[in-house]
């Protein structure tokens, strides 16, 4: 992991407008990014530690899954997260978490100051505003995303990280992942995974790729994700 100064980076500034720290004045995002860095963390690292120091981590590049820890070392994913979204705001709110994020791709991102974010959101009421609609969104999120784990199949579990998995590619919707990856996300085993590719494969809606997996009918993919037939 390397980390450079992010001041003006013309990468924290795009990731800065596609987020929804845009909607904030530019008071804000001067004090925001003047004391944050550019870090680069390698796939299957982690860009933060569950119950660790509280962090806030803007998505310049690359895919993250945030992840719940329990006491005994355990993981399940909660949400994934791409470019332009920021991962960390509970542990920044409450100072700890038992959520981490790790980067599934190689990713660059911002590491915004904590301690700045709780000084600003003292005095601004539009900042502590928007943190605080962004927290219940995320709760929402998370109990969607655990719902849809709790309660559908396996094909339809599969399916849904598939599709939160998914970059575009000039071959199309690529997702690279391995089977033991996915069978962590869903709280299943490797060997379930595979017989639910396999099935997927058969139905013509992925299709094995060397960089991993394509989704060649997405819209299909999401109709059985959603329950559908």
């Amino acid at each position: 992991m390397t980390a450079v100064r992010a001041g003006l980076h013309a990468k924290t500034l795009a990731a800065w407008e596609a987020s929804y720290f845009a909607e904030l004045s530019r008071e804000i995002r001067h004090a925001m990014l003047r004391d944050a860095f550019v870090v680069t963390v390698p796939a299957g690292q982690p860009i933060y530690e569950a119950l660790g120091p509280p962090r806030l981590a803007l998505l310049h590049e690359g895919q993250a899954r945030v992840k719940v820890v329990s006491k005994d070392s355990r993981a399940a994913t909660v949400r994934y997260a791409g470019p332009g979204q920021v991962i960390g705001l509970p542990s920044a709110i409450a100072q700890s978490s038992p959520v981490g994020a790790d980067a599934i791709t190689d990713c660059e991102v911002s590491m915004l100051n904590v301690a700045t974010l709780r000084r600003l959101a003292a005095t601004d009421a539009q900042l502590a505003w928007l943190l605080a609609q962004q927290a219940c969104q995320i709760v929402f999120e998370t109990v969607e995303f655990l719902g849809d784990n709790l309660f559908g199949t396996v094909q339809q579990r599969v399916s849904r990280h598939l599709l939160d998995l998914a970059s575009n590619a000039p071959e199309g919707l690529i997702v690279r992942v391995e089977q033991q990856e996915l069978a962590d996300a869903i709280g299943s085993v490797r060997e379930v995974v595979a017989r639910a590719l396999r099935k997927l494969r058969e139905s013509g809606m992925v299709e094995r790729h060397t960089s991993g997996i394509r989704i060649v009918d997405p819209s299909g993919l999401h109709r059985l994700a959603s329950g559908g037939q």
